[in-house]
């Protein structure tokens, strides 16, 4: 059975950019908001291969120093993103287009059994961190 939680400390100026992007910026379980779905991939991705926390991670690599607001990795593709869903859903009416926004929740520090659980209702993909890359040993 796993220990209690350890929560990672964040300084004031990261908890308040934190919490543009995600839920709950204490708990270990959270979900990613107001970032385009290409940063969501891609931050999952990297934390698949990293021992850092999924929020340590979007502050080192994925927001940029000068303007936190920003996502560093995506920025760009924000505009035409939201340009083709407003024209698609405007113009066509396409419901079905606006069920390809997608939900991304993180559930850090979980046992093997409750990862397995949560994994096998197959509701969702799912991105598990590799144990080949991380020295689970090291943590709290």
């Amino acid at each position: 059975m796993p220990g209690p939680y350890a929560a990672e400390s964040f300084t004031p100026e990261e908890q308040a950019v934190l919490g543009r992007y995600v839920t709950d910026v204490d708990g270990p379980v959270f979900a990613l908001v107001g970032l385009p779905e290409v940063t969501c991939a891609a931050l999952f991705a990297r934390y698949s291969r990293s021992a850092k926390t999924l929020r340590r991670l979007l502050l080192d690599e994925f927001l940029s120093g000068d303007d936190s607001r920003a996502p560093a990795a995506a920025a760009a593709g924000r505009a035409r993103a939201t340009d083709l869903f407003g024209r698609i859903l405007a113009e066509y009416g396409d419901d079905s287009v606006a069920q390809l926004g997608g939900v991304h929740l993180a559930c850090e520090q979980v046992s093997q059994p409750l990862a397995k659980a949560i994994e096998w209702g197959r509701l969702a993909a799912y991105l598990e961190q590799s144990t080949r890359y991380i020295a689970y040993t090291d943590r709290p």
